[in-house]
């Protein structure tokens, strides 16, 4: 009868251990699957986050697409109202750079000669210029005047008048470009129709 009472506690004391070997085990587990789910919570909130940005973003990208494309179709319609022999510079309009938008009655027999650069473009008829850039500063132009310089209006531009070494001048600056007409004093009225109708 001892002998099955030893053999009963040593049964008992292998299942206790059993018990405390899989209770750590249990526990370990417990632990490990807590820190699946707080990992889960985390990766779950920081999905929302980037889903919320992820939408945000793709409605300013739309919203950027569908100005781009109204942007696209302003410009080709201004483009096809350029005079023909301008119509080159509808890439500057499309970037908002002032082009002409008519040539002037007395030079519009001869063909202008159309320089472009990466920062803006030259216009040439024979005794009349238009120049645009967006590197040169207004004061290359009226730094040139040999008496005074008057503020005019023409169109809806508000331009310094100035006599130059070349000829009269017109010179304004306009979202980041310069711009100068110059003509020489016969064509001045051609040289106001110019700067009016640059847009």
């Amino acid at each position: 009868m001892l002998a099955a009472l030893a053999l009963m506690l040593g049964v008992l004391a292998l299942f206790g251990l059993a018990y405390v070997q899989q209770a750590d085990r249990v526990d370990e587990l417990e632990s490990q699957n807590e820190s699946i789910l707080n990992d889960h919570h985390a990766i779950g909130a920081k999905f929302a986050e980037q889903t919320k940005k992820f939408s945000a973003e793709s409605r300013q990208l739309e919203a950027a697409i569908r100005s781009s494309y109204g942007q696209g179709f302003l410009a080709g319609q201004e483009s096809v109202r350029l005079p023909v022999e301008l119509r080159t510079l509808a890439r500057y309009a499309a970037a908002g750079v002032l082009v002409p938008r008519r040539t002037p009655a007395a030079v519009a027999d001869t063909r202008p000669r159309v320089e472009k650069e990466l920062d803006g473009y030259m216009i040439r008829w024979r005794r009349l210029a238009l120049f645009a850039s967006r590197s040169e500063p207004l004061s290359d132009w009226t730094r040139q005047a040999l008496g005074g310089l008057r503020r005019v209006t023409l169109g809806p531009h508000r331009v310094q008048r100035l006599t130059g070494p070349n000829g009269v001048i017109y010179a304004w600056r306009k979202r980041g470009v310069t711009y100068a007409v110059i003509a020489l004093p016969t064509l001045e009225p051609s040289a106001r129709q110019l700067v009016a109708s640059t847009r």
